[in-house]
Order: C-alpha cells, then structure tokens, then sequence
C-alpha cells in the first residue's frame, strides 16, 4: 500500500498496518434452535481469508437468558462454539454474551424479536416501492424487502431503512417501507407478481444498519464495516453482531 504526500511517497507494509481484531458473529431466531457463536480474528492485509487462519479455539463464553439461565459454550470446529446441547429460542427472550480471551473481554446483550405481525400492507405506484404498517414491541426495530416473482424469486439487496418502536405506546404500529424496486421490475408485465417481507431486529440494528459503511450494502459486515460502524458486541479490539432477528410470512403487495 503506497501514501502519497506533497514531499514524499512512504511505502507502508501491510503488517504494520495491521491490527487485529476479534469477530463476534451469532444471529438468533425465535422458534429455531440456538445456533451458537463463531469467533474469528481479522487476518494481515493481502492474506486471503481461511477460515483455519481465522478462528478462535481458547476463548471461553456463557450466554444468560433472561438474567437467570447462564449456558457454557464449548468450542467445536470452524470458530464456532456451542451449548452441549440443544436450545430452543423463543421470542421475547433476552439473550446475554460474555467472553473471555487473553486479556480480552466482550459482551452483548439482545431481545429475541417477535415475528412481525402486519396489520396491513400497501404499494405506492409513484415512488414504486412497498410498504406495511406492522405491529411493534418494545426494544425492537423493524425493516422490509422487496420481492419479485421473476420465475425465481428475486429479492432485493438490502433494507431501505430501519423503523424503531421508540417513543411508541405499548400495543402501538410503525410503518416500514422497501427500496424502490429497479425499473425491469415496474412495468407491467410484473404486475400481480411484487411482494414484501418483514424483518424484525433487537433494536440495536438500527444503530449498525445506519453506521454501516456509509449505510450501503454489505455483502460481509465483518470484513467490509468500517471503524464508524456501530457494532452491539462491547469490548476492547472487538467486533461483531450478536442479535435476535426474526422475519415475517411473504406477502402479496401488487
């Protein structure tokens, strides 16, 4: 990697650039089994990932459920680390992480989402793009995808925005909408065939899905976050998202 300033070019060695970094990586959904927790470190730049470079074995983790359950996790391959045996997640659940490594520490904390419930969805044909109002709980944020039967179902990218429940009384809805779908999908010929899903996330999502590399798409958050990014997992040298999230039925929108 080469600096260039007005006086002089520096060249810098990929090693003393580096700096490594802990990656944390668990999504939990509500009605499936705990999937565990993988922990990898951030390799030197120019070293293309392996996941037998990357991993970590010697760190010891707990997750707590609900301030009382406290689990260990026991490492198995690849990074990951799991319960002894197997553990059914239910929405509205709190989930805790704590870990050790070294002289490194980490933890999280996040709510095991509900399914999103929609009252009611709808199309807006000049903005093109679809959207529902969706019943909210507390601690929780919610998002939305385009779909389209093109023969196989396509879908897009990556949410448009994130809608939080702050501020709501209990019982109350937010509104979410997608992108907008691209041009070969607004003529007619995809009429009856545009539909939208429902995310819905712990509500510390919102935070990363708007610190994320300039809030664009990421294709793998734990390469390609930026320093700015908004991770939930607390900890010195640490990165990574340790989050519920859950998703709603597909629905027909026009």
């Amino acid at each position: 990697m080469i600096f260039t300033s007005c006086e002089n070019e520096e060249l810098l060695s990929v090693d003393s650039a580096y700096k490594e970094l802990l990656v944390v990586q668990s999504e939990i959904i509500p009605g499936s089994i705990f999937p565990g927790v993988r922990l990898t470190k951030t390799l030197p730049l120019g070293i293309p990932y392996n996941i037998n470079l990357s991993e970590i074995k010697d760190a010891t983790i707990y997750i707590r459920i609900d301030s009382i359950k406290i689990i260990p996790l026991h490492y198995t391959t690849e990074g990951l680390y799991l319960p002894l045996y197997d553990l059914p997640v239910s929405s509205g659940e709190y989930f805790e992480l704590f870990g050790e490594r070294g002289d490194q520490t980490f933890y999280a904390k996040t709510k095991i989402p509900y399914q999103p419930n929609l009252e009611n969805v709808f199309f807006d044909i000049s903005g093109f793009y679809a959207g529902a109002v969706v019943n909210s709980y507390s601690n929780e944020c919610y998002a939305a995808l385009w779909k389209v039967d093109a023969g196989t179902l396509i879908s897009a990218d990556d949410f448009f925005q994130v809608s939080t429940s702050n501020g709501q009384v209990p019982g109350g809805t937010v509104s979410v909408r997608t992108a907008s779908y691209p041009l070969e999908y607004q003529t007619n010929i995809y009429n009856g065939k545009r539909y939208i899903q429902v995310f819905s996330f712990d509500e510390s999502f919102e935070k990363y899905f708007t610190t994320k590399s300039g809030n664009q798409v990421i294709n793998n958050p734990y390469v390609q976050g930026t320093g700015s990014t908004d991770w939930n997992v607390e900890g010195r040298d640490v990165v990574g998202m340790f989050i519920g999230y859950a998703r709603s039925d597909i629905h027909f929108v026009n």
